[in-house]
């Protein structure tokens, strides 16, 4: 069978017809926790260093934001990890006052985009620009969980300055 291909301008493309054989269910999830009472930076950055892998190993996208002394964190990924890893979390001590924002089905990833795909840890205010330009750049897919989303992280940033 002959691939099918795509004629532009000079330029021939390969057209990739493959599907999946079946489809994968994605979630978002959003919480907002305080810090366990006797949280410390060093904790603070094992956590850090265990999300990122945790993230990396399971596909999971999204942003962790920390802020005076609470966590605010979107993940985003297939359906099953997802739940999985947000049990995980309610369970873990370092967390306190665990609430969930957002729990929806998505077509796609919101993040997949953002940071070459890399789940992303803020600490620091200075460095959420590069977030609110991607919010912006998102804004106009006018996909309505990024609005959601979008609109949640702005809030939290608002009431954290």
């Amino acid at each position: 069978m002959k691939e099918p291909t795509a004629d532009y301008r000079g330029f021939t493309f390969f057209i990739n017809l493959e599907f999946p054989s079946h489809r994968i269910d994605m979630k978002a999830i959003c919480y907002i926790s305080n810090f366990a009472r006797d949280l410390n930076k060093h904790q603070i950055s094992e956590l850090i260093e265990t999300v990122n892998c945790n993230n990396i190993r399971e596909n999971i996208t999204g942003i962790l934001i920390i802020r005076n002394k609470q966590f605010f964190q979107i993940l985003e990924g297939e359906n099953r990890v997802i739940n999985q890893m947000y049990k995980k979390i309610r369970s873990d001590k370092r967390h306190s006052t665990i609430i969930k924002l957002l729990d929806i089905t998505i077509d796609g990833r919101i993040f997949s985009d953002y940071n070459s795909g890399k789940f992303e840890v803020f600490q620091k205010y200075a460095n959420l620009k590069k977030l609110y330009l991607y919010f912006n750049w998102i804004k106009e897919a006018e996909y309505l969980p990024a609005d959601g989303i979008i609109k949640l992280t702005t809030n939290f940033l608002k009431q954290s300055k």
